[in-house]
């Protein structure tokens, strides 16, 4: 995930060149008005795998629009297998994107009637749009990204709202004003646990992604010394992480240094990190995929957010657990998600351990002074 979104290359080129493409297709193209007909209709979902969960109430929206029979989504490597979480698809086809010819060559074997983009601000979402065979197309107007002009019919993102609010108002073109929030809306497991648990556990999900991603990090030393208060309350730990995180997640293993606490990172699928969060007393993540994905759950959640602005990305639904560095001491300075100031501080290690437990003991009732223990041993069965 990490390599796909970082590709440094690719966004010179997307900086420099797709601004003046876009201008030109502008000053060119004339906008369509919307098909009377519509029958089959794509979603361009090329971001993180956060905002894919967002955006994934797009799916359902256009299952209800009159005519529309089948619904396609364009995803990236990176977040395609989270469509394994959702009814209503047809298809999933993968795109190459670090390969922009071959990504339009891909796009172009499937007709469309209408096409969703729901980027907000890489351009070449935008262009390819412009060169789809879809009838007729919706985008987002992103100041200063000048990609509106791709669009039949475009909608302003506005940097006050959560982003959700911002994927809703993409289906307004439809006259849809939508009031979904994310749903799993597949079956996703057996309701079986992927490995054997003698103890309660709590989920661990220490990992961030994306532009700068060690700045929306906890401190390891934070997660060992929560991991030990709940260890001693009676719980075990249960990492989560992707092939990535593999490496760090038994590093912080080793750390904690104790027989109930387990990593699964890279040991199993999204739908089953999914079923392991649901059967968790609690999960304690920072704002990254799986914190919007936990959100989809009953699980209690604690997020931890340091320069990312919960009020514009916290998890739906979820807003009682959320820990967050106020302004005033150096956090919530981020509104897109990647806008780093040069002169960026660490502010993660501000979030402090002993207000995580005040939440998971006043919002949740996991109160480690008053669990009962079980007996000293290994919480895993074998």
């Amino acid at each position: 995930m990490k390599n796909e979104r970082g590709q440094n290359f690719l966004k010179r080129v997307d900086l420099i060149v797709g601004g003046t493409l876009l201008y030109i297709i502008g000053a060119v193209r004339k906008k369509r008005s919307l098909p009377a007909e519509c029958r089959t209709a794509a979603i361009f979902a090329f971001a993180a795998i956060g905002d894919s969960i967002l955006s994934s109430i797009i799916i359902s929206e256009l299952r209800k629009v009159k005519d529309i029979s089948k619904v396609v989504v364009f995803a990236s490597r990176s977040n395609a297998r989270i469509y394994d979480l959702f009814a209503g698809l047809d298809e999933v086809v993968v795109v190459p994107l670090t390969s922009p010819l071959a990504a339009l060559r891909e796009i172009r074997k499937h007709q469309v009637d209408l096409l969703v983009d729901t980027s907000q601000w890489p351009r070449i979402s935008a262009l390819l749009s412009a060169f789809t065979k879809a009838k007729f197309t919706i985008g987002f107007k992103t100041r200063g990204q000048f990609r509106h002009y791709a669009y039949d019919a475009s909608v302003e993102h506005d940097e006050r709202l959560h982003e959700l609010d911002n994927f809703r108002r993409l289906l307004r073109p439809l006259g849809v004003e939508s009031t979904e929030s994310p749903r799993i809306t597949k079956v996703i497991g057996s309701g079986r646990s992927p490995f054997a648990i003698d103890d309660d556990y709590i989920v661990f999900h220490p990992w961030a992604s994306g532009t700068n991603f060690p700045m929306r990090e906890w401190p390891v030393e934070c997660w060992r010394d929560l991991a030990l208060k709940l260890i001693d309350g009676g719980y075990a730990i249960v990492i989560t992480g992707g092939p990535e995180d593999a490496s760090r997640a038994q590093q912080l293993v080793d750390l904690i240094a104790s027989k109930k606490v387990i990593s699964l990172a890279a040991k199993v699928s999204l739908t089953e990190v999914a079923e392991v969060v649901r059967q968790a007393k609690c999960i304690v993540c920072v704002n990254t995929g799986i914190m919007h994905l936990s959100a989809m759950l009953d699980t209690p959640m604690v997020s931890l957010h340091g320069p990312t602005n919960p009020f514009r990305w916290g998890p739906v639904n979820k807003e009682r657990g959320v820990l967050a560095v106020a302004r005033q001491d150096g956090g919530m300075f981020l509104s897109l998600g990647f806008e780093y100031p040069r002169d960026a501080q660490y502010v993660m290690g501000k979030i402090s351990v002993a207000s995580v437990v005040d939440v998971l003991s006043e919002v949740y009732s996991i109160n480690l002074g008053h669990h009962d223990k079980k007996p000293a041993g290994e919480a895993f069965a074998s």
